[in-house]
């Protein structure tokens, strides 16, 4: 029996007695307008940040040390943040049981989660990354750890930017359907066709196969857009000025030999043997150049009362009017702040401080910050629900991939926060509360659902709350000494002062 329509819906969300419900088309009419031709996007005017033009300048860009540094410190961010599942609000056990299946499938691949979160973090500089979802039945004999029967993850697999060739959309353009992936150009790209469905040395993967990881995407681009873009004009600008600088080096340390001869041995019409000793002095001045030249050995003739023969170093004198080690250096802080990475400029300077640095780091976590949640979009709204269905699970309670602190929580501050908020009653002890204590105190945090044994707590608690009256019994009350106020030990302290 078919349901009644508007059967499951509540009593609130049921059409008004009366109302006239408009008729309009619930479907899309317009176009994105994603410029594409033959699989390539034409979205970027520069030629060389299309593809696959793109890819040489990206190998060429995350080869200078400035760029390097930067994309380094995104990975070694990125890299040791700590990943976890977390169950739906209000979770059954059924919830909670799927959720450990999930978090049992990171621990159960054929590479570590942090290696596959590793190779994620490419897309930074390429502006996007495929990475393949290849699942398995968890069997011992298909490798897995676990005997359930279960549809679990094999592995997540990098498909390296460099072979992606074109994408393919549906007729309309609004829609991707696959991507395609060459294998002309790999070592083993002939064993690979041979035993694969590849045409023209090119296989398609259905976008139901893979995971897109895209950096800042408009227009539902699956390029992104690689960050290394915005530091272009500098990097150009940085190597030429480099190149430059250590030519001029070069020139200023290297100097250039004279040799004063007898205008006879130079005339064009010299007999022989003059023609042969200009030769001689010419391939002497040669050798000092190359550096192969020792030393030299000349005749002490003189004309007139003037030496014949005369050999000198012309040194280079620099007269540049402009400060290029400066000049570099600007170039290089526009990259970092570029990146956001500026941090990297932290005690280089010496005009930084720590509260300068604080902000930085701060912008840093931000970005840091942006980059995790499109890596956590990804994986909850493609990975999960399909991981799923192929177990025929319900998609409407689904767990959520999280991702842990940034950075490292300055347990002086946390411990000042605990102790002002403790000291008025804002503080509930139970679970998440003290979890989030044994986390920043390096301690291994107990199950959300463990009760908080409250009996065996320290007792010792902050009096900094009872009161700030001078001659108090001096337990961290008062803001002030004096003679009212002999036994107060932490009237210097400056959290309890005013």
């Amino acid at each position: 029996m078919a349901a009644k329509k508007g059967a499951n819906k509540g009593a609130g969300l049921a059409a008004d007695s009366g109302a006239v419900i408009p008729r309009l088309s619930l479907g899309e009419s317009g176009f994105v307008g994603l410029r594409t031709s033959n699989g390539q996007i034409l979205e970027e005017a520069n030629r060389v940040f299309r593809f696959p033009a793109f890819l040489k300048t990206v190998n060429e860009m995350r080869n200078d040390p400035t760029i390097a540094a930067a994309l380094n410190l995104y990975r070694m961010m990125i890299n040791r943040v700590q990943w976890k599942v977390e169950p739906p609000k209000d979770a059954t056990e059924t919830d909670k049981q799927r959720a450990d299946f999930l978090r049992s499938c990171m621990d159960d691949m054929e590479h570590t989660w942090a290696q596959f979160i590793s190779e994620v973090v490419t897309y930074i500089e390429y502006g996007f990354s495929v990475q393949e979802k290849v699942y398995r039945r968890r069997l011992n004999r298909n490798g897995s750890k676990y005997n359930d029967g279960m549809v679990g993850l094999r592995k997540i697999a990098q498909r390296s930017q460099d072979t992606i060739r074109h994408w393919n959309f549906t007729e309309d353009g609004r829609d991707l359907m696959s991507v395609g992936q060459s294998l002309i150009n790999l070592e083993n790209g002939s064993r690979y066709i041979a035993n694969s469905s590849a045409k023209d040395g090119v296989i398609t993967i259905d976008r139901k196969k893979f995971l897109l990881f895209s950096v800042d995407s408009v227009k539902g681009n699956p390029e992104g857009k690689s960050l290394l873009k915005n530091v272009y004009l500098p990097y150009k600008q940085l190597t030429m000025l480099k190149d430059q600088l250590l030519l001029g080096v070069a020139k200023d340390m290297a100097a250039v030999p004279i040799v004063y001869l007898p205008p006879d041995l130079m005339d064009a019409n010299a007999p022989p043997e003059k023609k042969a000793a200009y030769q001689a002095y010419q391939t002497l001045v040669d050798n000092v150049a190359a550096g192969t030249q020792r030393g030299l050995i000349l005749p002490m003739m003189y004309d007139d009362g003037k030496q014949m023969f005369e050999f000198k170093l012309l040194e280079g004198k620099s007269n540049s009017k402009f400060d290029i080690p400066a000049i570099i250096k600007q170039l290089q802080n526009d990259i970092f702040v570029a990146l956001n990475c500026d941090v990297l400029t932290v005690g280089s300077d010496v005009e930084g401080s720590f509260s300068i640095g604080d902000s930085k780091t701060n912008l840093l976590a931000m970005g840091i910050e942006h980059r995790l949640n499109e890596i956590r979009d990804v994986l909850n709204n493609d990975l999960i629900p399909q991981l799923f269905a192929l177990n025929g699970w319900s998609l409407d309670r689904l767990p959520t991939f999280e991702y842990g602190d940034i950075v490292d929580m300055d347990s002086e501050a946390f411990s000042k926060f605990i102790q002002r908020c403790a000291s008025v009653g804002l503080i509930e002890i139970d679970r998440p509360w003290v979890n989030k204590i044994r986390e920043v105190g390096g301690i291994e945090p107990l199950a959300p659902d463990a009760p908080v044994d409250k009996e065996n707590l320290t007792g010792a608690s902050s009096k900094s709350g009872a009161g700030m009256e001078p001659g108090t019994t001096g337990e961290g009350t008062a803001k002030i000494g004096g003679k009212h106020n002999k036994t107060d030990k932490s009237a210097g302290n400056a959290d309890n002062a005013a």
